[in-house]
């Protein structure tokens, strides 16, 4: 099973002590950066079975984002799990529940997306591992196990930079 773990992109001013954060939406400068995270990966041929948000509104919108340029909208299910706040081996049980096999992509929030992948590469909570805005990393499960490999974590610029210096 290969899972990839996507942060949401750039939203509006935190303000985590509001009943309204919730409801923060990407910012402009946000939904250009993951149109071409979502680019990123459409080149690269990816083809999730699930498409995995947080129910906020920044998760959401950074999954529907990548799912209409992947021309996959109907993949997309929020997961109470991926919500801020509750532990990532609720989402680690709810993976389990999942066919092997699957290719899974999961948009999520700090630092809950950053404790999971230390869960299933490191079997602990904290590696010390810190994903950024439109960052998003690969973990590959062999069937059976709950613990995987990071095959790998890259930073948004990064991915940006080679989608522009692949532009006419």
């Amino acid at each position: 099973m290969d899972i990839y773990i996507l942060r949401h992109g750039k939203a509006g001013i935190a303000d985590h002590g509001s009943a309204d954060d919730h409801m923060r939406h990407l910012t402009a400068r946000g939904e250009e950066e993951i149109k071409e995270i979502g680019e990123w990966i459409r080149n690269r041929a990816i083809d999730f079975s699930v498409i995995a948000s947080s129910p906020l509104a920044r998760a959401r919108e950074t999954a529907s984002i990548v799912s209409r340029i992947l021309s996959c909208s109907d993949k997309v299910q929020l997961w109470e799990e991926l919500s801020p706040g509750v532990p990532p081996g609720a989402v680690v049980q709810k993976i389990t529940r999942l066919t092997p096999g699957s290719c899974i992509l999961l948009v999520g929030h700090e630092p809950q997306l950053s404790s999971l992948i230390s869960l299933l590469v490191c079997n602990c909570p904290d590696c010390d591992i810190t994903l950024k805005k439109g960052g998003i990393a690969r973990i590959r499960l062999e069937e059976g196990l709950v613990s995987g490999t990071l095959m790998w974590l890259l930073p948004p610029g990064l991915i940006r930079n080679f989608v522009s210096d692949r532009r006419p």
